[in-house]
């Protein structure tokens, strides 16, 4: 109680406007929060700057912002779950403290399971030695708990999350806390109210049963089947820039300005819906903008391709495209205020960023709000129609003009919504961007501004697998002659596999477009798939990391839950605090099961299988056969190669090497935990040259009767003692030793772990 209330009377003290942890609800505040609800202190309540007010965890009603925010609210303070912002900011495997330091910061931190610190800040360590007293562990354990605060603390400055939020929120007009858990409809929702009320407009607010009553969306982007192979010859990107939002301001398409579908008969037929209300045209309004009205210059009628008209700009501005012509020339003056600002003035130059960088997503969501159908307050089937489909259209006009020059000799092999991919046969790099300028300066030509299609990048050679993935080296200027490896799609962008297939497809690729030579890809991917077989990569390439969202999963196909709900089940139930946040990314391997055993029933945590010290083992077959080999044929499958039987024709690994035997039969420790019973049986291979040996000789006749035997088995310990005894020195420089001398860090996110504890087992094994 005594700590409890110091902790409060220091929050009032420093009356601060932010509280920010790494993992609010489950740790920190959150923790500190249900301990003092078990005291009857009601600490949210009392930190806050209103104690007349309940804070949203004592009222138990935030499920929204538990789901996606941090759960948590304090009145009058803003309380920040940074790891769900960082999911929004970094694209990582895993978003533990450990690992999001190392991205942001470049650093390494050790990890100590809550046993140790427990232990540590009672004081009450006696392995730890006679001359560390109580005083020095309890030090230990404060030092390591405001250290990963620090480390809080300064990946929100390495970031500017503060002051760029502020900003954000400055030019949404929304509250700071709203930038980071609401979503994009209520930010540009805020400024259209803003500047529909000085237009004299007020939005409406349909229920879920007008919504529902709207007519279905029609209309989808154009997306085109890729012409599937690896192109040797330069492939040009072109991209329309801000391509929605510019047929939004080219043809004033606006809730304002729609006038409903073209009617049968001009004269009539002035009535019918529009969205969720009924449309009523005064009469003659559509004759007179038709057939002009005796003036010089009739304003004429847009008509969407959709079939669905609106007033042109000059008989009624649309707001919609008055906002985002404000948000898009205000970016262009923000971006040219960002060049001239010097770079000695940090401070200005973030804030510029995060201005042009707010207004950037304000204009490519604009569309959406539209289209949200499900969660949106003004949804517009026929609005979100129009803007698709004249953006299709405008991307099959821009396909038709490439085909129509027969100078260019250029060919649409790939298109996606905004962008063109042209391949050119028999041309340089230097002459495809020249010829995509041209491209480019044809189709804006014809299309009314804003419309501008642009030169991205050139590909020379690239590989279009399907839709919307692709891959190749990138050169984004004439002058580049070293090529930038870029993908999109695939696997070693995506997230969802393992870091050895994104490694092996990487660097495959990469030999492929370098060489041309496919016996070079072939010789490097049967010499890794080698190397997995044999069990010399390690652990840390074959964890995969997949989002968790316990209790959303059906109970259909018998219940059963995913490799990684699964194993994120099993940690809750040994630690009720251990249960992942909604979304949070759990890992785990695959180990080789009983014959016959289903891929559920061989997930373990990483952890599981380090400690288990040998007696789960990695199945290397999976990996390969499940993993790596179909990742890398749906890519090099279409150059002919039949990856699949570059793996059948890999020599079987030896079954045993000198320095992985067991050892329970002939003095090895014998309490180890889970030890299988292949520990209890002599391997038949020497120790010292793995050679066939007799049972139950543990070295063979040659080498039993070589006085280099005992010196060579002796070299192996020393050799591993010393390897064992560097990685040390780098953990205790980390800060992961213990106060003997002793290392109980467990971090999952480094490197050296996984090869230490590797090489703790090999040691243990060569002892015996």
């Amino acid at each position: 109680t005594e700590l409890l209330r110091g902790f409060i009377n220091t929050v009032r003290s420093f009356d601060p406007d932010v509280i920010a942890g790494f993992e609010i609800q489950g740790s920190s505040l959150g923790y500190l929060a249900e301990r003092a609800a078990v005291l009857n202190i009601g600490l949210l309540r009392e930190i806050s700057r209103d104690e007349r007010r309940p804070g949203a965890a004592e009222r138990q009603d935030d499920e929204y912002g538990r789901l996606h925010a941090s759960g948590i609210h304090v009145t009058g303070r803003i309380v920040i779950n940074l790891w769900r912002t960082l999911r929004g900011e970094l694209k990582l495997q895993s978003y533990t403290l450990e690992s999001c330091a190392h991205a942001v910061l470049r650093r390494r931190l050790p990890c100590f399971p809550a046993k140790t610190l427990a232990r540590w800040a009672r004081g009450g360590d006696s392995a730890i030695g006679p001359g560390v007293g109580i005083a020095h562990q309890r030090w230990r354990a404060i030092r390591h708990a405001t250290s990963r605060s620090n480390i809080t603390a300064r990946m929100m400055e390495q970031l500017d999350l503060v002051a760029r939020t502020a900003e954000q929120a400055r030019i949404f007009g929304i509250d700071f806390f709203s930038v980071l858990s609401r979503g994009s409809q209520y930010r540009v929702e805020s400024m259209l109210l803003r500047l529909a009320h000085t237009q004299n407009y007020v939005m409406i607010s349909p229920n879920k049963e007008q919504v529902a009553r709207q007519p279905a969306m029609e209309c989808l982007p154009l997306v085109m089947e890729p012409e599937s192979k690896m192109y040797d010859d330069p492939v040009a990107v072109l991209d329309f820039q801000s391509l929605y939002p510019s047929m939004v301001i080219a043809y004033n398409l606006c809730y304002s300005t729609c006038m409903g579908r073209v009617p049968r008969d001009v004269d009539g037929g002035d009535g019918g819906s529009l969205g969720v209300a009924e449309l009523a045209l005064p009469r003659g309004l559509l004759p007179s903008l038709v057939n002009g009205d005796g003036s010089e210059a009739p304003p004429g009628v847009t008509c969407a391709p959709n079939g669905v008209m609106f007033a042109p700009h000059s008989a009624r501005p649309g707001v919609l495209p008055r906002l985002l012509t404000e948000i898009l020339d205000t970016r262009v003056m923000v971006k040219q205020a960002l060049k001239r600002t010097p770079a000695d003035q940090r401070a200005r130059r973030r804030a510029l960023n995060a201005r042009q960088f707010g207004l950037k997503l304000i204009a490519n969501v604009t569309y959406g709000y539209t289209a949200a159908g499900f969660s949106g307050r003004m949804p517009m089937a026929e609005l979100a129609d129009a803007i698709v489909q004249s953006g299709r259209e405008t991307l099959e006009r821009a396909i038709q003009t490439v085909h129509s020059n027969p100078r260019w000799g250029a060919r649409v092999v790939y298109g996606d919504t905004d962008s063109l991919f042209v391949h050119m046969p028999g041309r340089t790099v230097e002459e495809a961007h020249i010829i995509g300028q041209e491209i480019a300066a044809a189709v804006t030509a014809e299309n009314p501004p804003p419309v501008v299609l642009k030169l991205e990048k050139v590909y020379s050679p690239c590989m279009l697998v399907t839709k919307k993935r692709y891959v190749g080296h990138m050169f984004e200027t004439p002058s580049q002659t070293v090529p930038t490896f870029d993908a999109k799609g695939i696997e070693t962008v995506r997230r969802d596999s393992c870091p050895a297939v994104v490694k092996i497809m990487r660097t495959s690729l990469r030999l492929l477009f370098a060489s041309k030579d496919l016996s070079l890809v072939k010789r490097y991917v049967q010499s890794q798939l080698s190397k997995i077989l044999a069990g010399r990569v390690p652990i840390r390439e074959f964890i995969f990391a997949k989002e968790v969202r316990l209790g959303t999963y059906s109970s259909a196909n018998g219940g059963q839950l995913p490799p990684a709900a699964l194993v994120a089940s099993k940690a809750l139930a040994k630690d009720p605090r251990g249960e992942p946040k909604h979304g949070e990314r759990v890992r785990y391997v695959v180990t080789h099961g009983q014959p016959g055993a289903r891929l559920i029933d061989m997930v373990f945590s990483p952890g599981e299988l380090i400690e288990s010290r040998g007696s789960l083992r990695l199945h290397a077959e999976y990996y390969c056969k499940k993993q790596i080999v179909p990742a890398l044929q749906r890519c090099l499958g279409l150059v002919g190669a039949d990856v699949p039987a570059w793996l059948a024709e890999v020599p079987p690994p030896p079954r045993a090497t000198a320095n992985k035997r067991p050892t329970l039969m002939i003095g090895g420790p014998a309490a180890r935990q889970g030890a299988t019973i292949d520990g209890y049986y002599l391997s038949r291979h020497c120790a010292v040259c793995g050679q066939l040996t007799k049972p139950p000789r543990v070295v063979c006749e040659d080498c039993g009767d070589s006085p280099m035997a005992a010196a060579t088995l002796a070299w192996r310990g020393a050799q591993l003692e010393h390897r064992l005894a560097a990685m040390a020195a780098i953990c205790a420089g980390c800060g992961g030793g213990g106060g003997g001398g002793e290392i109980e860090c467990f971090s999952l996110d480094c490197p050296v772990y996984f090869e230490r504890m590797k090489v703790d087992a090999e040691l243990d094994s060569a002892r015996h």
